[in-house]
């Protein structure tokens, strides 16, 4: 005879406690009923599994699910694991981000000083546009693959950074597309420099065909690309006034800020580029001289401004303007505006329609 604790416990005794007892021993109920009892918690704190605990609410973030879920176990559902997966950061975007923003930023600011505005605009302002116009973003990636293109050389590697290029340039420019359709003074800025990325991107790619000589194509069956860019660039500068456009984050780009700036700053070094960058001087007065000549003849003395070849004498007037502030006069002295000595706003943004077209 067994008493009713011994029942529930699973052991013998000899005594009866006068209540439910029974011959034999314990059935399945029972240790099964000492089972669930095990479960259940004595007096005490309880005791908790913080392991699983930290990796569930890690992949609950992720999957933006909640603790408190009635939902089963993230780990048997195989959505779950997707989500989980989804969430692994992206190594090639944090690549070019870095990259963007401690190497191709310095590049196109033209300085590595950590208190230049155009600097900082670059490295720590367009980042945090990107944050609210993905565009941005995307194109400040494509620029810096294509960079990162450019400085490896293994042809694998070259072609695997190319096609990462060219692939977020494709996404920002179809974000930038749907953009310039309602174009505001809440996007204005984030677009104007997203389109500047725009002519980076088209630049970095390199010649589409062999009569592509980036002023014009020469071949029949291309056109030149950059054209639409640089005219869409321009469009945007004079759609805006300087306060709306270059407000917030595009503050650098500000005019006004340069005028606040200009006592704190040295003179500009008015040497020809070579005298100041080191490298070697061209003689290139006689050259551009005969070709002047050569248009000035062939216009037989013309060059009025409707014509092409008024258009291709002050093209040209416009190139010697470049190398002069380049390279200098014979004795290598320069002293003209500072814009000249930058060859693409000079013979790109600048250019007549008519000529390039």
């Amino acid at each position: 005879m067994e008493c009713a604790n011994c029942v529930r416990f699973g052991v013998q005794c000899s005594f009866a406690s006068g209540v439910a007892i029974r011959k034999g021993p314990p059935s399945s109920t029972s240790v099964l009923s000492e089972q669930s009892l095990s479960e259940i918690r004595g007096r005490g704190r309880p005791r908790n599994n913080w392991t699983a605990t930290v990796e569930h609410d890690e992949i609950s973030e992720a999957s933006g699910t909640s603790w408190t879920s009635a939902t089963p176990s993230p780990y048997a559902t195989e959505g779950h694991i997707d989500k989980a997966r989804a969430a692994r950061p992206n190594v090639q975007e944090a690549e070019l981000l870095l990259h963007f923003v401690q190497f191709t930023a310095h590049t196109l600011a033209g300085s590595d000083k950590s208190d230049d505005p155009i600097a900082r605009f670059w490295t720590y302002n367009l980042p945090r546009i990107g944050l609210s116009h993905h565009f941005a973003l995307h194109l400040a990636y494509a620029v810096a693959g294509y960079h990162l293109a450019y400085l490896n050389k293994t042809e694998e590697r070259h072609q695997e950074l190319r096609r990462l290029a060219e692939l977020h340039a494709s996404a920002g420019i179809t974000q930038l597309t749907a953009t310039l359709a309602q174009l505001d003074r809440t996007n204005c800025g984030a677009a104007y420099i997203s389109a500047t990325l725009v002519c980076y991107c088209t630049f970095a790619a390199g010649p589409t065909g062999p009569g592509d000589l980036l002023v014009c194509n020469v071949d029949q069956d291309r056109d030149h690309n950059w054209l639409p860019s640089i005219h869409g660039l321009r469009l945007i500068r004079e759609s805006f006034d300087d306060d709306v456009l270059f407000a917030g984050l595009m503050e650098p780009f500000n005019p006004k800020c340069h005028a606040r700036d200009k006592d704190a700053t040295p003179a500009p070094d008015k040497r020809p580029r070579f005298s100041r960058e080191g490298f070697l001087r061209v003689d290139w007065e006689q050259h551009l001289s005969d070709l002047r000549g050569f248009i000035v003849m062939y216009d037989g003395g013309g060059g009025g401004d409707d014509d092409d070849d008024g258009i291709c004498l002050r093209s040209l007037d416009s190139l010697i303007a470049i190398y002069r502030a380049t390279y200098g006069d014979k004795d290598g002295s320069y002293d003209g505006p500072q814009e000249y000595q930058h060859a693409f706003g000079s013979n790109t943004y600048l250019a007549k329609s008519m000529f390039t077209g």
